[in-house]
């Protein structure tokens, strides 16, 4: 394991207690070496208490190469040497149990490879749970009494039509956005106009979302169901939620607010979600050529149409396509592919010898491997010996570790089971579709998409002056691709 190796001394403690820095680094490379462990750093703080953890420069740096996955093992001296501070060790504990990294101290015998080990770091994490559990709790309390006072509660998302700049607990109102918001609540709970519609007349006059998307459905159900525009203040909890008065300005009026739930409540669903029927068997497979939006089907006198999902929004102009002149353009399609040859003797022959080329090549990889890892080894004695310089041990480790991951990419690019293959390689899709496409039923052939087919790219290409086009299936993209 890449080991961080962490040493700490005050002044006075060196004086009093014979805790030298050089003592505790040779006793814990000594132990190093017993386990066969790689050390990756020394991080040394001399001179510095242990009182906390924010003024100490060498375990901060520790704890980012651990962040940054550099370590996988940290081995102290004592406890004490890493912090003194209970809130320090259970804020570390859980750093390491959160970057998958192990912990050692040598005085106290602590092994997170041993049951012992692992029962210290169960027992700190009790006690981190407990912490854990009443700062959620007094958390809990103070937005509960933040709301009840009135005032909005700091996160990261602001609603549509405010402003809140970081530490203000007061929002106020963005003039231009509250424009939007009342005409949002207007063209629904005044002029009868569908959330569709309305998310649709946003895009087209060029309005972006908060976040600087288009608008869509969610969105703008969003928006007409946040009580924040008659000026309540809202606070979730698992048994309910609590609503009170906010200290900030409403956009709209109780009533326009009130008129438009009871809109919503009778209307239902807002966006009911077209299902695939035997009939129309493309529907969550197909996606416009175009925007890479998917399409829906609509049914009129028995005749199916797919419809883009960018063009309900007015962010694409793609034209709709018939089912019928779809299913035309897919059997084209996979009769344009082109037929696939069977492997005759001499390819079979071919493989043979290049699979034999690969284990002659697997194999010599993995003996260099062994033989770094031993030349790995032999420069960590003599470091433990006091035989080379930290910095040497350092350059000559860096260099080794860089040729290994050479070695270990090539080993596993190399060293790929059979079992690992695709079962179902995209030749066999497209040689069943070829035989059987035109043979199965509607139910069938929506089973055959679903399961091997991600994606079918379509466009419907309308020459210009003309009213009807051509649809053309411009990419099929197969699930074991």
């Amino acid at each position: 394991m890449e080991t961080g190796i962490y040493v700490r001394v005050s002044t006075e403690e060196q004086a009093q207690e014979g805790f030298s820095i050089r003592g505790q680094e040779q006793k814990l490379k000594d132990y190093a070496l017993i386990k066969d462990w790689s050390i990756y750093k020394i991080y040394t703080d001399e001179g510095i208490s242990g009182k906390n953890i924010t003024e100490r420069p060498a375990v901060n740096e520790l704890i980012a190469d651990i962040k940054a996955g550099r370590i996988r093992n940290v081995l102290v001296f004592k406890i004490d040497r890493l912090t003194r501070s209970t809130a320090d060790l259970l804020y570390l504990v859980e750093l390491f149990n959160e970057h998958d990294c192990a912990f050692n101290s040598l005085m106290e015998s602590i092994d997170t490879q041993t049951a012992s080990g692992r029962m210290f770091l169960k027992i700190i994490g009790i006690f981190a749970e407990f912490e854990r559990e009443n700062i959620i709790e007094r958390v809990k309390l103070g937005n509960e009494r933040k709301v009840k006072e009135g005032y909005t509660l700091g996160g990261r998302r602001v609603s549509y039509g405010y402003d809140r700049s970081k530490g203000q607990e007061i929002q106020t109102i963005n003039e231009a956005e509250a424009i939007i918001v009342r005409d949002i609540f207007e063209m629904y709970a005044r002029q009868g106009m569908s959330i569709t519609a309305i998310a649709r007349a946003l895009n087209l006059r060029g309005i972006s979302t908060k976040e600087g998307s288009i608008w869509s459905n969610s969105q703008v159900k969003d928006i007409l169901t946040n009580q924040s525009y008659i000026g309540k203040v809202r606070y979730h909890v698992r048994q309910g939620a609590y609503i009170g008065d906010g200290l900030h300005e409403p956009i709209i009026s109780a009533e326009l607010f009130e008129d438009a739930q009871r809109l919503i409540a009778k209307n239902g669903r807002t966006a009911p979600t077209n299902r695939p029927r035997e009939k129309s068997y493309f529907t969550g497979i197909l996606e416009c050529a175009k925007c890479k939006k998917k399409m829906y089907p609509h049914t009129d006198r028995d005749q199916i149409r797919y419809f883009c999902t960018g063009r309900r929004f007015a962010i694409c102009d793609a034209s709709s396509m018939n089912h019928r002149d779809l299913e035309i353009a897919f059997s084209e399609y996979i009769e344009g592919i082109e037929p696939l040859d069977e492997l005759d003797a001499v390819n079979l022959k071919k493989q043979g010898q290049a699979r034999q080329e690969t284990q002659q090549a697997l194999q010599a990889y993995q003996e260099k491997q062994q033989q770094l890892k031993r030349r790995e080894r032999e420069i960590m004695q003599l470091y433990v010996h006091n035989e080379i310089e930290f910095d040497t041990y350092k350059a000559m480790k860096r260099q080794i570790a860089g040729d290994l991951v050479v070695i270990e990419q090539e080993i596993a690019r190399l060293d790929v089971p059979e079992e690992k293959e695709p079962t179902l390689k995209r030749e066999d899709i497209v040689a069943n579709l070829k035989r059987n496409w035109e043979v199965l039923t509607a139910t069938e052939r929506r089973l055959f998409l679903v399961q091997f087919v991600k994606s079918i790219y379509a466009a419907n290409e309308i020459p210009e002056g003309k009213r009807y086009g051509k649809v053309r299936i411009v990419g099929v993209e197969f699930q074991c691709e």
